[in-house]
């Protein structure tokens, strides 16, 4: 979990019986809002994508395999971008994990194409509607590809909006 004010986020790893043990923090960014959860280096362990508020960045934590994580490494984003969320999806159909982050005061959503080794390219923005702060990754129009649905929210209005994936899946 994000811990909103600190530098860290926090996982509970299961018992098996429902319950957790109890929570161990590992250090990101400055004012995390947000975590993903996937596998961003290709080594079959579920590593950590952390949306840093305060140090305008995206701490990639790799997983062990043993229920820890190895130092954050951090991804920049354009200054100023403040990011609230961020999301784990193969967004360009490669076979390799990119990052997608919702960025409010600009009303985009960047997406961080993922090289299959932890690591990214150059960001490359979307509208998302006004002011987002959250996202799910789906396929919500069921053609295989995956889209975002994006939490906008202003002080006049709250919104969803559907970002569909139109880049072709390889064959």
């Amino acid at each position: 979990m994000a811990n909103y004010g600190s530098s860290d986020v926090s996982v509970l790893l299961g018992t098996g019986d429902g319950t957790f043990q109890a929570a161990v923090a590992f250090p990101a960014g400055r004012s995390p809002l947000s975590v993903a959860v996937g596998d961003l280096n290709g080594d079959g362990v579920p590593d950590l994508a952390v949306a840093n508020d305060r140090s305008n960045d995206v701490s990639v934590l790799r997983g062990t395999g043993d229920g820890t994580f190895q130092a954050a490494v951090d991804v920049p984003l354009p200054a100023g971008s403040n990011p609230s969320s961020v999301a784990v999806g193969d967004f360009d159909g490669d076979g390799k994990p990119d990052l997608a982050v919702a960025i409010p005061r600009s009303n985009h959503v960047l997406v961080l194409l993922g090289t299959g080794e932890g690591t990214f390219q150059a960001a490359l923005a979307f509208g998302a509607g006004s002011h987002p702060v959250s996202m799910a990754v789906g396929d919500f129009n069921g053609d295989g590809k995956p889209d975002l649905a994006v939490g906008n929210t202003t002080c006049w209005s709250c919104a969803l909006s559907v970002l569909m994936n139109d880049t072709p899946v390889p064959r």
